[in-house]
């Protein structure tokens, strides 16, 4: 396969919008046209990103009919089309008896055919009223509510205000419009659905060379079917997997390097700066004092390290490279589970709050929709068991274990390198201090103002390091890692052991959920090192 442009990776998104609200509306265009600029802002947030609108609602009079109309009815550019999702109290005909005229119930019949799901919320708990009991249930089943309300407390069971309330209890984001004014107030809640849909859109407005995509699939591809084929697999064991999981693959690999570099090269040149401006005034002061210009390098340097921090967080290089190597790690797993038919959301810890920040956590959306494009069906049981193993350690496990050896050795390196540097330069400037308080060494081949100059310009320098050593979290990846080689050395140990598919199956469970969770220790450490001033 090869990519022609990078429409081609970009994730699609259904969005389901719940409404609740009052029945009796006075002046219906007004709320018209409030919906309409609700729909055109999701617009604007998913602009790079192809779309639909599912509207999720029951067919009573009033707001419901009137969100159904308006998201049934807006104009797409794209291939996606709208949906009506229809949730009703108990039967088709009992929802169509309560209309109150002849009109009505034509109405309900016309969004009855036109839904493409209609289900009942069945039996209810004694004592709970089937109204409050409907209105919890397009809450829940949505990911963005509109509430049509006049802001009063609700006067009936199952109301708006009272169906508003829930909404901020379970933390749904929510528009709420005015029914008498038509104001627009957007509420943003802890499910971060809003957000969730500016991060994908920003992903898939990602710049990347497609050519460089293609070349690294192939490859990719190449290296996997060699292997099978050497280990007596056959050599289309992941042929499939080229046109789906790879070219999404190696999308967020490259972008996860390329903010990893942003991100990290701009936060040591912020230590370094802070560092090079002490010692660019010290030097000024003590030995060019003829020369104050020269007091506008340190103007440059901390204007640069300002630049850098703005920078950062404009762009969004921290939160892109946590992010992008969260959905690497889990598009990384996916290939090989779903090479052997194992559902990678289908494992204890997908269903682990403390791993997935919510339902509507953008890496989740995207992961979904990506699987959606590589049907089960494809996979292969009916294998040679002992090569499946073989291939499972040698192209997957083992490798994990050597990347994990790899950067265990690497950061343990640096951490130390550092650390030893850094006291070394605060003992240096220990031993002069003292030589400058017991007038040791002074005179015109080694002036007093040098002593002066050294002592504060190298403690600087320490504590840039340090800085530097703490940011990048040195000394925990190192124990992360090797604490990784560990838990994947005993699967990998248990694998070679395993005496039947089901024994295997397992084992990919478990290693799924240890990269899982490594992953998510890591996204949440790194989540507080935002880049900030030294």
């Amino acid at each position: 396969m090869v990519l022609e442009n990078c429409r081609e990776l970009r994730i699609p998104v259904g969005l389901r919008i719940g409404v609740t609200g009052q029945r009796s509306l006075d002046d219906v265009p007004l709320l018209r046209d409030s919906l309409r600029q609700v729909l055109a802002r999701l617009d604007r947030i998913l602009r790079h990103t192809e779309h639909r609108f599912i509207a999720v609602a029951s067919i009573s009079e009033g707001s419901d009919r009137l969100l159904a109309r308006e998201v049934l009815d807006w104009p797409y550019t794209g291939t996606a089309s709208s949906e009506l999702h229809i949730i009703i109290p108990d039967t088709i005909e009992g929802a169509l008896n309560i209309c109150t005229t002849s009109a009505s119930r034509g109405e309900c019949e016309e969004f009855l055919q036109r839904a493409t799901e209609v289900r009942s919320i069945g039996s209810v708990n004694p004592g709970e009223d089937k109204c409050v009991a409907l209105g919890h249930e397009i809450v829940r089943s949505c990911d963005l509510l509109v509430a049509i309300w006049d802001g009063r407390p609700a006067v009936s069971r199952g109301g708006a205000g009272e169906m508003v309330k829930y909404a901020r209890m379970v933390g749904r984001s929510l528009f709420w419009i005015h029914k008498d004014s038509g104001k627009i107030t957007e509420e943003r809640h802890s499910d971060g659905i809003l957000e969730s849909l500016e991060y994908l859109d920003v992903f898939n407005a990602e710049g990347i060379d497609i050519s460089e995509v293609s070349e690294r699939c192939r490859r990719r591809c190449s290296n996997l079917s060699t292997r099978a084929e050497v280990l007596g697999l056959p050599s289309d064991l992941v042929r499939y997997l080229r046109p789906t999981l790879l070219p999404h693959l190696e999308q967020a690999l490259i972008l996860t390097k390329r903010y990893e570099r942003r991100y990290l090269c701009s936060g040591s040149a912020v230590y370094a700066l802070a560092a090079a401006a002490t010692a660019t005034v010290t030097l000024q002061v003590l030995f060019f004092a003829a020369y104050p210009w020269l007091i506008w390098l340190e103007v440059a340097e901390m204007a640069t390290i300002l630049l850098l921090i703005m920078l950062s967080r404009v762009c969004d290089w921290h939160r892109k490279w946590i992010d992008y190597r969260f959905l690497s790690g889990r598009l990384r797993s996916a290939i090989f589970l779903s090479l052997f038919c194992l559902d990678p959301d289908d494992t204890p810890s997908v269903h682990d709050p403390g791993l997935l920040d919510s339902a509507n956590d953008w890496i989740g959306i995207t992961f979904q929709e990506i699987m959606k494009g590589c049907p089960l069906e494809s996979c292969r049981l009916d294998l040679p068991f002992e090569p499946v193993k073989n291939f499972l350690l040698t192209a997957w496990i083992d490798r994990e274990i050597a990347f994990y050896v790899s950067n265990s050795q690497l950061n343990h390196k640096r951490s130390d390198l550092l650390w030893r540097v850094g006291e070394g330069l605060f003992a240096m400037t220990l031993v002069f201090a003292a030589v400058h308080a017991m007038g040791i060494m002074h005179g015109e081949h080694f002036p007093d103002s040098l002593i002066i100059a050294l002592t504060i310009i190298l403690p600087a320098v320490g504590a840039a390091l340090g800085g530097i050593r703490t940011k990048r979290e040195y000394l925990r990846s190192s124990v992360s890692y090797a604490h990784m080689v560990r838990n994947m050395s005993v699967i990998g140990h248990r694998i070679r052991n395993a005496k039947d598919m089901s024994e295997l199956l397992g084992c990919l469970r478990e290693a799924n959920e240890a990269i899982l969770r490594e992953q998510q220790d890591r996204r949440d450490v790194f989540s507080f090192r935002e880049l900030e001033t030294p």
